[in-house]
């Protein structure tokens, strides 16, 4: 991998899969009614934050490094619903992924193949059920919430 690759990965398609990833789960809890979305890019010192309606969305200094949203309804959210916000992170990195492996096919270049590789294993990596510390994977709160209601 030359440097022009690894910076890439580093500064834009991590960014752009992990915005992916998250704008996902935003887009669940939409579906399922939220009433207070917050979408956080990146770590650090808040670089800007905007909000339009009910949903705030937050970058910060590193946002190369992770992200998350808060999601908030004043009903209790039903099982279902709580599974179908976390499931729809890695699902829509896996139609970016078909996305950027057709845009592969037709503009074939290290780019574009990138995305696309980072994209599914973003979706492939969060289906996997493992806890590090207080972080969970999605396939760890699926997991958890179907022993719950069990």
């Amino acid at each position: 991998m030359n440097i022009y690759l690894l910076l890439f990965l580093l500064f834009i398609a991590a960014p752009i899969g992990t915005l992916i990833h998250e704008g996902g789960h935003l887009i669940g809890a939409k579906l399922m009614k939220a009433d207070y979305l917050h979408l956080t890019i990146g770590h650090g010192k808040k670089l800007f934050t905007f909000k339009c309606q009910n949903i705030q969305i937050t970058i910060c200094r590193f946002f190369f490094i992770n992200g998350h949203v808060k999601n908030e309804r004043y009903l209790p959210y039903r099982t279902i619903e709580m599974i179908c916000i976390i499931v729809f992170g890695p699902l829509l990195n896996i139609v970016f992924a078909v996305f950027f492996y057709l845009l592969y096919n037709l503009f074939p270049n290290e780019y574009i193949f990138l995305l696309l590789l980072f994209n599914l294993w973003l979706a492939l990596i969060n289906l996997i059920p493992f806890k590090v510390k207080d972080k969970q994977s999605d396939g760890y709160m699926i997991l958890k919430l179907l022993r719950k209601s069990a």
